[in-house]
């Protein structure tokens, strides 16, 4: 019994001393604020609710001038690939065109679409639905 208590002593020793001599991850070198808008069902354009969302990214763009933005349009589940994949499209550019707008430069804002193929969320229902027609923003 003594034996036991003294092996499970070391490993415990050993397992704490070699896991805190590993490598700290370091930081992601661009995070940020950048928040991710929603929209109607097969609806394109900007809602009222999310201008402030659009003006703090644009202000977060100003602040961070050395970084570009990627914007991704996606779709809900309901429709074929062809049509959300156009549908996509069209919320990251009508969100390109909000920063604009704003006075971001156009060179700085690249836009693509995924259509339905990144869903947040995979049940079939409303809450599930809106959570994937959105347009999210990457910074690069």
């Amino acid at each position: 019994m003594r034996k036991l208590s003294l092996l499970v002593v070391a490993v415990l020793c050993t397992a704490f001393l070699f896991g805190c001599a590993q490598h700290q991850k370091k930081p992601a070198a661009k995070a940020s604020a950048l928040q991710r808008v929603h929209f109607d069902f097969d609806r394109s354009n900007i809602k009222p609710e999310y201008e402030p969302v659009l003006r703090g990214n644009a202000a977060w763009l100003q602040s961070n001038s050395k970084a570009n933005v990627t914007i991704e349009g996606n779709c809900d589940e309901r429709g074929s690939i062809e049509y959300n994949i156009a549908l996509g499209d069209r919320r990251a550019k009508s969100a390109k065109d909000y920063l604009v707008n704003l006075g971001i430069p156009a060179s700085r804002i690249q836009t693509m679409s995924y259509g339905k193929e990144r869903p947040l969320c995979t049940q079939h229902d409303e809450s599930c639905w809106w959570q994937n027609r959105r347009a999210d923003f990457v910074a690069r």
